[in-house]
């Protein structure tokens, strides 16, 4: 039982307006955990991402070329994982146009005297086809490597003409007279004139301006599905790996043939043809 003194106490704490300051403190105080447990949950994941951040490319990017870092990713992966696929916001290619089990195999940052003829030779002995996402300097510093690509089959896509992932950002007159000016580069240096359907942001920096530029260029935006960070040097059997993990018909894999370092890309490209060989996949150009 109540002495009258505790009913008087608990009377006046129910009543107005201690009833209301009550409830506000209450309020506070679930506000805060809330907050703090939001705040816990991000960093923990941040800590994971951090942590798991592949070797950086710090040398041994060709003339014309940056050589970028893990930070540079625009989203950031796990060794041995595809990143989720970077797309631009309009027309997009990220599959075949197939219901066969097909892949479209690309190649970025070319063509380079080191790496690209050793692709090229690899595609050849399983009669793949690719796309190769071209810089125009390095397409016009290598025309024989130009000329091979385009003769044996493979397909050209415009990547800028030094790699500029800024730009998709740049004034619409600006952008238009890049990507005009590095299309016809990189068509020209074949004779006659190569077909440039594709256009591939650097470092998947699309913009909506890009994808219309790239448009009234005459240009699709290229995208992938499946991205094996190789340029991040995370080991041959990662890149192995992150293919092998997120396959699938119709699926676009980028791989790099310039930019930096690339004899961990050759050996996976060396495994990963034969094995989706024996998968069923068929290589195709994406249309």
């Amino acid at each position: 039982m109540l002495t009258e003194r505790q009913r008087v106490i608990l009377r006046q704490i129910v009543s107005p307006p201690y009833i209301y300051r009550w409830a506000g403190l209450l309020t506070t105080v679930g506000l805060v955990v809330g907050v703090t447990a939001v705040v816990l949950a991000d960093v923990g994941r941040e800590t994971v991402l951090a942590g798991s951040a592949a070797p950086a490319v710090s040398a041994g990017a060709p003339a014309g070329i940056r050589a970028r870092t893990a930070e540079d990713a625009p989203a950031r992966g796990m060794p041995g994982f595809a990143r989720p696929a970077i797309t631009s916001s309009l027309l997009t290619v990220t599959d075949t146009g197939t219901d066969r089990p097909a892949v479209a195999l690309t190649f970025d940052d070319g063509p380079t005297p080191e790496y690209t003829p050793q692709v090229l030779d690899l595609l050849a002995q399983y009669g793949a086809k690719a796309t190769f996402c071209t810089i125009g300097n390095q397409a016009v510093a290598y025309p024989d490597l130009m000329r091979r690509i385009i003769a044996e089959g493979h397909r050209l896509c415009d990547h800028t003409m030094t790699h500029d992932a800024t730009v998709g950002f740049n004034a619409h007159d600006l952008m238009s007279s890049q990507l005009s000016t590095s299309k016809t580069t990189i068509a020209g240096v074949i004779d006659p004139p190569a077909t440039i359907d594709y256009f591939r942001a650097p470092e998947g920096a699309w913009t909506p301006a890009l994808d219309q530029v790239a448009a009234e260029t005459g240009m699709r935006p290229l995208g992938w599905s499946v991205d094996t960070l190789d340029w991040t040097q995370p080991g041959t059997a990662a890149i192995v790996a992150s293919v092998q993990q997120g396959v699938h018909p119709g699926a676009v894999v980028l791989f790099h043939d310039g930019g930096g370092p690339r004899e961990q890309t050759i050996e996976a490209v060396r495994q990963l043809l034969p094995w989706l060989q024996e998968q069923g996949y068929q290589f195709v150009l994406p249309s």
